[in-house]
């Protein structure tokens, strides 16, 4: 131990670490309390961007996923692969256990079985619809055009359910490794029976899940979530046929089980719907284009050089 140099550093014990451009705000829900995380793309503030409106991502799981997501944008966003928007992440109820918030908030059933409280979805997304997408929409400059929910797990059931039930709540849905298990998977039995008035929605859907989130050999899930996944994205393929200006894609992660398909369905997924060369939000502009003028437009407008510096 003598021999070995003294390795000098500065500690800050009392500083914490903080995601650049964010911040935080409370929000209520009648006697609830929520925390939205707020990070506005880079330039926001700038004078040169003051008249842009900034499509919206939406984050159930805060506290997992916020960070996740901001990570994953960021270079392709300041690099300007990946089209610039504002991420809003909204944590469990402020003072419950995590897993007692999501269990009940997520959730579109009571299943007496639980000995948590279950069933609450369709108060968490009246809170989102009244409250939530109301106040960001009113303090920050938006598209309410492009609004996108992201939900992983019990979150992604949660955002299936919204499809079903609000679909035009949000035009884009990033689904992660939903528990289509819940209650007997009566949400594919309910969308199944529905579906029907989902026609011609305007929508475009992205579910990635992990190859190891089944029941059988070599799985690593008490469940066969891939084929409940599978099983949603053939229903999602009738939509497909009837819609247009609908569109899905399914993700099978190789290696991936529950606890760490995420991050990857999260990169997948916002390159799907955001890149700036052929992502799905730029596909539905152009399907609604005048195809003359996109030509003419692209033929005088430089391409942005891609770099491997702005972080």
């Amino acid at each position: 131990m003598a021999n070995k140099p003294v390795i000098e550093a500065t500690a800050h014990l009392t500083t914490p670490f903080s995601i650049p451009r964010s911040h935080t705000v409370q929000i209520n829900d009648e006697a609830r309390t929520y925390r939205l995380y707020v990070k506005l793309p880079k330039g926001y503030k700038s004078s040169a961007n003051k008249d842009i409106n900034y499509p919206v991502i939406y984050l159930t799981d805060a506290m997992y996923t916020f960070q996740i997501m901001s990570g994953v944008t960021r270079f392709p966003m300041n690099s300007k692969q990946m089209t610039p928007a504002i991420i809003v992440g909204i944590s469990w109820e402020l003072g419950l256990r995590s897993d007692h918030s999501r269990v009940r908030d997520y959730t579109p059933t009571v299943d007496a079985s639980w000995e948590k409280v279950t069933g609450g979805a369709d108060r968490h997304l009246h809170f989102f619809k009244s409250k939530i997408i109301p106040y960001i929409e009113q303090n920050y400059r938006t598209d309410p055009a492009q609004r996108t929910y992201v939900g992983n797990s019990l979150g992604g059931l949660f955002g299936a359910y919204i499809l079903l039930k609000q679909p035009d709540l949000f035009t884009n849905y990033l689904i992660g490794s939903p528990s289509f298990w819940w209650h007997e998977r009566w949400f594919l039995t309910q969308f199944a029976k529905n579906i029907a008035s989902l026609n011609k929605i305007d929508a475009n859907v992205f579910i990635g899940i992990g190859a190891l989130e089944h029941n059988g050999e070599d799985g690593d899930s008490q469940y066969n979530m891939v084929a409940d996944a599978q099983h949603f994205k053939a229903l999602l393929n009738n939509l497909e046929i009837s819609s247009p200006a609908f569109s899905s894609k399914l993700l099978i992660i190789d290696e991936a089980h529950h606890a760490t398909a995420f991050a990857t369905t999260a990169i997948h997924g916002m390159d799907w719907l955001f890149n700036t060369k052929q992502g799905r939000m730029l596909q539905s502009s152009i399907d609604t284009a005048d195809s003359k003028k996109l030509k003419s437009s692209q033929q005088l407008t430089p391409k942005s050089p891609i770099t491997t510096e702005k972080f």
